[in-house]
């Protein structure tokens, strides 16, 4: 396979580039909103513009997206969207069929980016590699010897669902769920109830809980308001507790890290890691590294799933 229109699908960005299955990326990422109710539709038009975009036809369509993933059907099973809602059944593969008479490779996003580490960015002599991605919410991946862990039904990775404290707050259905404290949406959820709970009227009265964003938190922790100090320590305690689940779990050699929050806050989330992992840890410690490769892991991942496909 020579050439691979990739796309790394989240929540919030919709990226695409055309590739070799080698990870060299051909043309600069080209970034857009994600349109979750127009997905399908919105994939096979951005297959187009990358066609135009260069000389060369390409192969396959390479996707990387967020949500629970039927790779055998070509389907999104469920999309979340940034506020919080799901939507059914988004059948790409056959839109892009449709219109291009192209096949489609189709693999959750963190599960995708736990192969595009192992096979393009922090893995060195490792072999069990587990990827975390702090995004809107959580997941990851978790490849050995090369092989990714898909799960009885292609579901593993759904690292945010794991219960990290004894906590009331849900994610999914799942009560004391990691992303529902420590994601980009659940940041913020966190910081106003500490806000709500222990901060002065003048801090109550001075922060806009219900516009108050994971960003505004860490902004706020770098000017040393004392609220979203206490929030991000308790943030760094539950990652912690995460990161080690995992690890207890599968027993990696090296744990990446990326998704925008960890990417955007790489001191905060990985300093306070490595604090507190030892308190929760029963393995061997594993190195802790943040991806070099960046917001574009979703198109490497994509393409290291379609590399996975053809050995």
């Amino acid at each position: 396979m020579d050439r691979v229109a990739a796309f790394g699908i989240g929540s919030t960005n919709f990226r695409a580039a055309v590739a070799t299955a080698d990870g060299t990326l051909l043309t600069d990422p080209v970034v857009e909103p994600t349109r979750p109710r127009e997905l399908a539709d919105q994939l096979a038009a951005a297959v187009g513009d990358l066609r135009r975009s260069t000389d060369r036809p390409f192969d396959a369509v390479a996707v990387s997206t967020a949500g629970l993933v039927d790779d055998a059907g070509g389907a999104i099973r469920e999309f979340d969207t940034p506020d919080g809602e799901t939507v059914d059944r988004i059948a790409v593969a056959s839109a892009v069929d449709r219109a291009h008479g192209l096949p489609v490779t189709l693999v959750n996003d963190c599960n995708a980016a736990a192969l595009g580490e192992w096979h393009y960015g922090a893995r060195e002599d490792e072999n069990c590699l587990a990827h975390v991605t702090f995004g809107t919410g959580i997941g990851g991946g978790v490849v050995a010897d090369g092989r990714l862990l898909r799960g009885e039904d292609g579901q593993a990775g759904e690292f945010g669902l794991l219960p990290v404290a004894p906590h009331d707050y849900e994610s999914t259905g799942v009560t004391g769920a990691w992303e529902a404290v420590c994601s980009g949406r659940g940041i913020p959820a966190l910081a106003a109830r500490h806000i709500e709970a222990n901060a002065g009227p003048a801090d109550a009265e001075r922060v806009d809980t219900d516009a108050l964003t994971a960003e505004d938190v860490f902004v706020a922790a770098d000017g040393d308001e004392r609220w979203a100090v206490e929030c991000l320590d308790a943030v760094a305690r539950y990652n912690a507790a995460g990161v080690a689940a995992v690890c207890n779990a599968v027993n990696p050699g090296v744990v990446t890290l990326g998704g925008g929050v960890a990417l955007h806050n790489p001191d905060r989330i990985v300093s306070g890691i490595e604090e507190h992992l030892d308190r929760f840890l029963f393995v061997d410690r594993p190195t802790i590294r943040l991806t070099p490769l960046g917001d574009d892991i979703g198109l490497y991942g994509a393409l290291a799933a379609v590399g996975a496909e053809q050995t």
